[in-house]
């Protein structure tokens, strides 16, 4: 037998799936149904209707003519006249199909759950249809189709897991094709190569079967449409309230010496999560300039901020280069780069140079030396002499959990300095193994230092700063403010009017 099939204990069981254990990955077995038996027929009639473009005549039991007409009017004719069978809706065009969908199965008795029947039809008609499972199931973060016959997926919790359907190579092409559509970009044998970002948020990445022997390939990474929070992070144990609160301290350094942030680690490891909630500390005054390869911030609630993303085109190629040289004459308070990975590198170091403070990035490497070897090198290029211009480095790990699962955390926070023409590193805060906690560690770090003589603060001073703040974001845990909205909410409120903030806080804790 291939040990690759090999199942062992069944890990968890959800709505849409049974997750077993493996001993090369974890095997993700989709139920043959996320709805009741009456729900589901009736889904699926729904759904046939919307891609016929035709009205199911035949009344549903329990479902009267005035439905089938508001369902043909307000459903099936926008579908028809936007051609969101051949490509995907916008945002705005999904949302208003969303609410109609939800309204009008209000008044349907046996459909229990309106916003997820909703869900299920639209994913299923104007969506990718047989991978549906993957957009329905918030667990699930990347969906890869290595061939028709061979699909993973990677499991918030349980990681990579085998999915035990097979689809059809017509299944994965058409996909292919209907995001190659929906940003009108050729995916032919001259083109055969696709990156694309879908109007959801998602990522996709598809190949012509030309390039590889087992056929087309599809790969789509989801990012959450409601982005986390620092307290969000706090809660699942990713990072501590008080690596927390120091890290917001640097990043916001009273308003006027924010420090400059390398957040460093291996892939999927949380990189880009931590990278949005640091930049949710920023002031809502300040003005924020993001490049990025592929757009995935999300920075809700700020409009001083101006998202660029980099063109790869042959014929018109715009590089993250020439985007982050034309954000530093755009007058920004921050720059945000995605990734740091070729010559934008130097540049965003220039940046630091010429007095841009503040400036957050992020770059694939194991630790904070392995970021600073990486940094020195080609295509990179960033002289020795510039380093110590980074002020922290966040190290992420993703860590194998022994009952199958994955965890993410903040393992490192190291300080630079220098030497003479040495880059010295301080770590501040290291992960404990023993106990599996982020603990701060007995260096003082001169980045407090620096940050209280700008504001002429003392140590003390500054140290009693860090522990307001961290009780403040354990009391917003414990009040249960998560949503990023409600947190920034809070946290612009406290650079407004300390006092009130902490005199609410003192009353309701």
């Amino acid at each position: 037998m291939d040990f690759t099939d090999v199942r062992l204990k069944k890990l968890d069981s959800s709505r849409f799936a049974e997750i077993t254990g493996g001993i090369s990955s974890n095997f993700y077995d989709i139920k043959q149904s996320f709805l009741s038996g009456k729900e589901a027929d009736f889904a699926d009639i729904l759904v046939k209707e919307i891609w016929r473009g035709s009205l199911y005549k035949k009344l549903f039991e329990g479902v009267d003519e005035e439905f089938n007409d508001a369902f043909s009017d307000e459903i099936v004719s926008f579908v028809q006249l936007n051609q969101l069978n051949n490509r995907f809706a916008s945002k705005k065009e999904y949302e208003f199909l969303f609410s109609s969908l939800v309204k009008l199965l209000s008044k349907i008795h046996f459909v229990k759950d309106t916003r997820f029947f909703a869900e299920f039809v639209l994913q299923n008609s104007i969506g990718l249809k047989q991978f549906a499972f993957f957009f329905l199931d918030d667990s699930l973060e990347e969906l890869m189709v290595n061939s028709c016959d061979n699909v993973f997926v990677f499991h918030k919790q349980f990681g990579m897991c085998r999915v035990n359907t097979v689809f059809s190579e017509n299944n994965v092409l058409d996909a292919i094709q209907k995001v190659a559509v929906t940003l009108g970009k050729e995916f032919s044998a001259d083109n055969p190569l696709l990156d694309a970002r879908l109007p959801d948020g998602c990522r996709a990445n598809a190949t012509l079967g030309e390039l590889s022997p087992l056929g087309a390939t599809l790969t789509i990474r989801k990012f959450p449409h409601v982005p986390l929070s620092i307290i969000d992070l706090i809660e699942n144990g990713t990072i501590t309230s008080e690596a927390a609160a120091f890290l917001w301290l640097m990043v916001d350094g009273f308003g006027t010496f924010p420090q400059n942030v390398l957040i460093t680690g291996g892939s999927a490891c949380g990189k880009t999560t931590i990278l949005n909630v640091l930049s949710n500390f920023a002031r809502l005054s300040e003005r924020i300039v993001s490049i990025e390869d592929t757009v995935e911030l999300s920075l809700p609630g700020r409009s001083n901020w101006v998202p660029f993303e980099a063109r790869s085109s042959v014929a018109h190629e715009v590089s993250m280069d020439s985007l982050l040289r034309n954000a530093m004459r755009m007058r920004p308070d921050r720059i945000i780069v995605g990734e740091v990975r070729g010559s934008e590198a130097l540049t965003f170091f220039t940046a630091m140079d010429t007095g841009h403070k503040g400036c957050l990035s992020t770059i694939h490497a194991n630790n904070a030396r392995e970021a600073i070897v990486k940094l020195q090198e080609r295509p990179l290029s960033v002289p020795q002499s510039m380093l110590p211009l980074l002020d922290l480095i966040v190290v992420m790990q993703r860590r194998r959990l022994k009952s199958g699962g994955v965890e993410r955390r903040v393992t490192q926070i190291v300080e630079l300095s220098r030497m003479e023409d040495k880059v010295l590193f301080g770590t501040i805060f290291d992960y404990d193994n023993s106990i599996n906690i982020l603990k701060k560690t007995e260096l003082v770090g001169g980045v407090l230092e620096k940050i209280g003589e700008v504001n002429s603060l003392t140590r003390l001073e500054v140290s009693s700063e860090l522990r307001v703040r961290q009780k403040l974001l354990e009391w917003m845990f414990k009040q249960g403010i998560r949503k990023s909205m409600e947190v920034l909410e809070v946290i612009e409120s406290y650079y407004y009017d300390r006092d009130k903030v902490l005199a609410a806080m003192k009353q309701t804790d």
